[in-house]
């Protein structure tokens, strides 16, 4: 189990997130920010819009860079 902050993952606070595998943090990250973004959080709203404004090129690239980083990571 690997562990990184929201803001590592381009959102917008220090909330730890944990994943067995890259997708599975992603998943938790993705979870995470809807919950505040609903709960009314413009700063996580804001750091969704902009991951949001990236292409879809590089929104893959991003995601891909993430991936190859995953193992490096600290452990939880």
């Amino acid at each position: 189990m690997k562990k990184t902050t929201c803001k590592n993952l381009r959102g917008a606070c220090d909330a730890e997130i944990q994943g067995a595998t890259a997708e599975e943090m992603g998943e938790n990250s993705k979870k995470h920010v809807m919950e505040m973004v609903n709960s009314g959080d413009e700063a996580h709203k804001a750091a969704m819009e902009s991951m949001m404004q990236l292409s879809q090129e590089d929104q893959h690239k991003w995601y891909e860079d993430f991936k190859q980083g995953f193992n490096a990571l600290p452990e939880a």
